[in-house]
């Protein structure tokens, strides 16, 4: 019951996307074992690629424990900052180990990268530039709401 109290309390303060050393939040997904949750979305606030990464990792550690429900989607990542730019392929070498762990994620079905279009557009590239396994969506805040909202996802 304090895990949970600690993760709401977090939560509430913006901190939910980071990892506290020591604490019993290290690797493991926020969800009651009787609570049916419909699916996670990463929260993604400073628009960072090391923050991009970071969550990427998070969600590594958490599949490598084996602690993601069978019937759980997918960790859906709505970017429409400017870290979109790391996903665009003449971006990959600067990008790559990003790239790299966020494609090898997506083929094991434990993330779900969706690109805002807006964003996109608004840095020059279209969808062609995307890697293969990246998805998008028209307006990135408005999926977040969405998903929030509609879909009842919570935070990862």
């Amino acid at each position: 019951m304090q895990t949970l109290i600690r993760f709401v309390v977090l939560m509430a303060l913006g901190f939910g996307s980071w990892v506290f050393a020591g604490s019993e939040l290290v690797g493991r997904v926020p969800v009651l074992p009787d609570e049916k949750v419909p699916g996670y979305l990463a929260r993604i606030e400073l628009n960072d690629p090391l923050e991009v990464e970071a969550a990427l990792q998070r969600a590594e550690d958490v599949y490598l424990s084996d602690e993601i429900p069978e019937n759980v989607p997918p960790v859906v990542f709505v970017l429409h900052g400017p870290e979109v730019a790391v996903f665009q392929k003449h971006n990959y070498q600067r990008y790559k180990p990003i790239v790299d762990l966020a494609a090898r994620l997506s083929a094991f079905r434990v993330v779900d990268i969706r690109i805002c279009r807006t964003q996109l557009y608004s840095l020059g590239g279209g969808e062609q530039e995307l890697h293969p396994f990246v998805g998008t969506v028209p307006y990135g805040p408005a999926e977040v709401q969405r998903l929030l909202d509609v879909e009842h996802y919570v935070y990862f």
